[in-house]
């Protein structure tokens, strides 16, 4: 295929087998990489502009989620062997290319600093008041690191792992459901389409994620099998998150709701066993499974993104970043603050995951056309 100057021919082959996994494994890598530390508080932001409606702005969110995944396939399609890197590369240049994937690069970054400095905020909030934040982020920087070193299959093995080892906490949905209060959410549609649309938009720093799939498309042994994949994952998750919010709002009053930072957690209060009182610190611990495929899958693509745009070896970029997000974290401290970083994060995975890949399948499709004009293909 040309890239994007003077006609050079760039050889795309496929990645060696070794590194190759089963379509198969897709759903869990869409599936873990999309269930993460918003999923723990994400009902409030998503109540205050659609009100008890909000479960109608999840659901057109995981709507939208399915259109951008299809178009995000119809452009890989197109380049099967290239992940987001390369198509850049060779869509753009080497140069206005590069200035792209620095961005995206950087991106992947600020997703891995923001997803581990929630989680940190969680466990000092719950459990541990007093622990210094750069200790547990010293610590999830290990983990990555340690995993992303392994290698992609690696990291989608644990993202497997990830979804085999939780999945059973849904269950435990069943007991705020026995207090509730089926009237909250009447009248239906309620909040006009630009509240809707608004608790939509609001959902996006929760339900990104799926856009790891441009950059492990490459990686997918039988590739015909992918979309199936990618969509079924796409399709638990926003059953999943319709599941909690409508949990949610039957369960607490709007009062309570409004002022509610973490409403999941805040669920799982209920849940007391004879032996286990504090249900909800155990949901903390395991959390932890829950929020590594996301660092592990955005640090893998972030890495990846050195590599890609400079030649550097993977390994020196992760130790680098590893060191940039136990630094970065030590910044952000308050709940203003670390508040202040979500809503810039959303705004801006907004635009990347939902906007842009309409912008690239247009491009990549210009581009054929007049190559084909030019009898280039």
């Amino acid at each position: 295929m040309n890239s994007g100057q003077g006609g050079v021919q760039v050889k795309t082959g496929s990645p060696p087998k070794r590194l190759m996994f089963s379509s198969f494994l897709l759903f869990f890598v869409i599936l873990a990489n999309q269930v993460g530390t918003g999923l723990s508080g994400f009902q409030r932001i998503i109540f205050q502009s659609a009100g008890h409606d909000a479960w109608i702005s999840v659901f057109m969110a995981g709507a939208w989620s399915h259109l951008t995944v299809w178009v995000m396939l119809r452009t890989l399609k197109l380049n099967p062997n290239m992940d987001l890197y390369e198509v850049h590369k060779d869509l753009y240049g080497r140069y206005f290319g590069g200035i792209i994937n620095t961005l995206i690069m950087l991106y992947m970054l600020t997703a891995v600093i923001v997803i581990s400095r929630n989680y940190v905020e969680m466990v000092q909030t719950w459990i541990f008041p007093d622990l210094p934040t750069w200790l547990l982020s010293a610590f999830l920087a290990m983990l990555i690191t340690y995993g992303v070193l392994g290698g992609i299959r690696i990291v989608v093995g644990i993202a497997f792992m990830s979804v085999i080892l939780t999945i059973w906490l849904i269950v435990f949905l069943y007991f705020p459901l026995r207090y509730a209060e089926w009237t909250h959410l009447t009248p239906i549609m309620e909040a006009s389409i630009s509240e809707l649309v608004q608790g939509m938009f609001k959902m996006s720093l929760t339900i990104v994620g799926f856009e790891i799939l441009m950059f492990v498309y490459p990686f997918i042994r039988n590739k015909e099998h992918a979309p199936l994949a990618a969509h079924l994952g796409l399709f638990t998750t926003t059953i999943i998150y319709v599941a909690v919010m409508v949990v949610t709002l039957v369960y607490f009053s709007p009062g309570q709701l409004s002022k509610t930072v973490w409403a999941t957690f805040s669920l799982f209060k209920i849940v007391v066993f004879p032996f286990l009182e504090r249900f909800e610190y155990v949901a903390i611990c395991v959390w932890m499974l829950v929020v590594l495929p996301n660092l592990m899958m955005y640090m893998w693509a972030a890495s990846k993104g050195i590599k890609r745009i400079f030649g550097w070896k993977q390994k020196y970029a992760l130790y680098t970043f590893a060191l940039i997000l136990v630094v970065v974290s030590i910044f952000f401290k308050t709940r203003i603050q670390i508040n202040t970083l979500n809503d810039i994060f959303s705004k801006v995975a907004l635009y990347f995951v939902f906007g842009y890949p309409w912008v690239l399948y247009a491009a990549v499709l210009l581009k054929r056309h007049f190559q084909m004009k030019r009898g280039g293909i």
